[in-house]
């Protein structure tokens, strides 16, 4: 449940990326749009994904032709997935009448995938830009830092890596249930223990795999201060940076970010 109405408030930037939200909207006011979304996701999917069974039929066609009118879906769809959009689902099922996929970690990026009935990619799209990537890291490295690896290098996002990730909490010796990792307390935590520490949350656009309005919900609880966040939107996926202009926004933004509170933790 809350899968579906966190990344929701995210397809309406690839409705305008990919030029499709002409059809759901004839306002022209983009702005005004991503905020309707939000408010959307917040005090009506939420609540309604919450009723389960006991949502009115009139309740359910209201939030069937909303969810139709923020993420271009048909309203057959949304009613088969009962309200649930899964992101990944999304991804493929956004320009399944072109037989393309939509990229999850940047949805810029599509693929023209062979099987068009599967429920989502079988790959990522965006995963295209990961071998020049990785080979720009490594020439950098190599050239520039001086640093003679002889081992094999891995993406934060390979398999032989992210596979291993340890996701114990707690210290070896302690108890532990393995559950979910939430840092939001840890974080909070410390925001309190040094009071002039502040955030900064890059978020792109086109990313469904961490969306905007995930870190938006997520920091907006666990008892952390509004005045110590500071969001930044960049139109680009989950590495905005490899868009140029996001690229030199994010550059900018982190520079003054940094020098503001330099200033002020001197005073």
């Amino acid at each position: 449940m809350t899968t579906s109405f966190l990344t929701s408030p995210t397809y309406p930037h690839l409705l305008q990326l990919l030029g499709i939200i002409k059809k759901v909207d004839t306002s022209g006011n983009f702005e005004a749009f991503i905020d309707a979304s939000r408010q959307f996701a917040v005090d009506e999917l939420l609540p309604a994904l919450f009723k389960g069974n006991a949502l009115s039929k009139a309740d359910r066609t209201r939030i069937v032709d909303g969810l139709h009118r923020y993420t271009g879906l048909s309203k057959q769809y949304i009613e088969q997935v009962d309200l649930r959009i899964n992101a990944f689902r999304f991804a493929k099922e956004l320009l399944r009448d072109e037989g393309v996929a939509v990229g999850f970690l940047d949805g810029r990026y599509k693929l023209d995938e062979r099987d068009d009935l599967t429920a989502a990619p079988k790959q990522d799209a965006s995963k295209v830009i990961g071998p020049a990537y990785k080979a720009a890291l490594m020439k950098y490295m190599r050239t520039d830092l001086n640093v003679q690896w002889k081992r094999k290098y891995l993406n934060p996002g390979d398999p032989e890596l992210s596979d291993n990730w340890r996701w114990r909490t707690a210290p070896d010796g302690q108890g532990w249930e393995p559950t979910y990792v939430n840092t939001a307390p840890d974080l909070s935590y410390v925001l309190r223990s040094n009071p002039q520490m502040k955030v900064m949350v890059a978020s792109g656009y086109y990313d469904i795999v961490t969306p905007f309005f995930d870190a938006e919900y997520t920091l907006n609880r666990h008892g952390i201060y509004a005045d110590k966040i500071d969001y930044h939107y960049y139109h680009g996926g989950h590495m905005m940076y490899v868009h140029e202009p996001a690229r030199v926004a994010l550059l900018r933004d982190t520079r003054e970010f940094i020098k503001k509170q330099v200033s002020q933790n001197q005073r």
